[in-house]
């Protein structure tokens, strides 16, 4: 059952408040004999765990608003901005920043085995074709320019 594993680890993450993530268990890949040495315990894995792993432990740690917090703690109202694929608006962290003020920005050129678009949720975002671009709205965000002013809506030049 697709899914299912995604299921877990939110309840894991809710109930628990720890990070959580979850890797496939895939049937083994034919060995590759020009193998990067960095990607070996993935080829040899056939799970994708190591990389999940690695993922986990830079991801972003709960914080009790009851402790101590650290100058490098970061709060939700404190992001400006969300960079997304368009088709993985439906985690929990997304939902919940479209109800603030935070910007979500969703990059068309990556595409997700989820297909969950922003379109279907009633989700608004500003949509780019590329992460280069979306760094660009940031840049000009921070700028105070509207990314809206730096897009043309003139049609193209044609023959009367």
């Amino acid at each position: 059952m697709a899914g299912a594993e995604a299921v877990i680890s939110h309840l894991v993450v809710r109930t628990f408040q720890i990070p959580c993530a979850h890797a496939p268990a895939l049937s083994p890949l034919p060995i590759d004999p020009a193998l990067s040495p960095r990607s070996a315990a993935e080829e040899l894995g056939y799970t994708f765990l190591p990389c999940v792993l690695v993922g986990l432990s830079r991801s972003p740690q709960f914080i009790n608003p009851s402790s101590t917090s650290q100058p490098s703690d970061i709060w939700a109202d404190q992001v400006d901005a969300v960079i997304i694929p368009a088709t993985a608006c439906g985690g929990s962290a997304v939902l919940s920043f479209s109800h603030t003020s935070t910007q979500i920005i969703t990059v068309s050129d990556n595409h997700t085995r989820l297909n969950v678009s922003a379109e279907q949720l009633g989700i608004p975002i500003l949509n780019v074709h590329s992460y280069l671009e979306a760094l660009g709205v940031l840049v000009v965000h921070r700028a105070g320019i509207s990314a809206a002013a730096l897009r043309s809506d003139l049609a193209s030049i044609r023959e009367l």
